[in-house]
């Protein structure tokens, strides 16, 4: 009643063994490739977040600034120019005792 291995022990033992190790070490590399990639993603989060904005959407940030600042500068010559015509209004109904409304 010996605790030998004969070789046929042996060889089921190796058959068991030898898929357990190979997948316990594929797992494992695949546990630390993820890891790796979650660091990595991590890290480019955190770098991206601190960009003041997103390049593309500062591009077109910068050209929605530029035409509503246009669209300023029109609105308020067309106040002059309404304003002026009201007065002209004003004075040629005071004038021809018209009354204008």
């Amino acid at each position: 009643m010996g605790s030998i291995l004969t070789k046929d022990d042996a060889l089921k033992a190796a058959v068991w063994l030898v898929p357990i190790i190979f997948t316990a070490g594929g797992l494992l590399w695949q546990t630390s490739q993820a890891q790796n990639d979650l660091r990595r993603l991590d890290s480019e989060f955190h770098e991206h977040e601190k960009l003041e904005s997103h390049p593309v959407g500062a591009v077109q940030l910068e050209d929605h600034r530029a035409v509503l600042q246009e669209l300023m500068t029109e609105q308020r010559a067309m106040r002059a120019e309404q304003t002026s015509q009201a007065i002209d209004i004003s004075a040629i109904c005071q004038a021809t005792g018209a009354r204008c409304q």
